[in-house]
């Protein structure tokens, strides 16, 4: 799917919330997002396509997690993101390729 005509979340305003939903949804994430991962995020949640290649350790995992974080923010506050449109129950499937790595998605996020 190509990024939507509006692109909003990859403007430096849709770049922010991003990194505001993060920080008041998930403390423990100090450090907050990469600015790589920012990037990633704002694409998917235009509607973009992403083929991320990266090191282990390196926050992958971030990329498909955090998408869901936000829309399921805009789904519960729609006023607060006017003009952050999306689906009023947002839903993602993740499919791990082994039993290790899905239970360390489940044990990290």
């Amino acid at each position: 799917m190509a990024p939507s005509q509006g692109r909003k979340w990859q403007t430096p305003e849709g770049h922010a919330i991003i990194r505001k939903i993060v920080e008041e949804k998930i403390p423990e994430w100090t450090g907050g997002l990469h600015d790589w991962q920012v990037i990633v995020v704002a694409w998917i949640l235009d509607g973009g396509d992403v083929l991320c290649v990266t090191a282990t350790g390196d926050g992958k995992s971030a990329i498909f997690a955090v998408p869901m974080i936000v829309l399921l923010e805009v789904a519960r506050n729609p006023t607060a993101y006017h003009g952050y449109a999306c689906l009023k129950k947002p839903v993602g499937i993740v499919i791990a390729p082994t039993k290790g790595l899905s239970t360390n998605i489940v044990r990290n996020l």
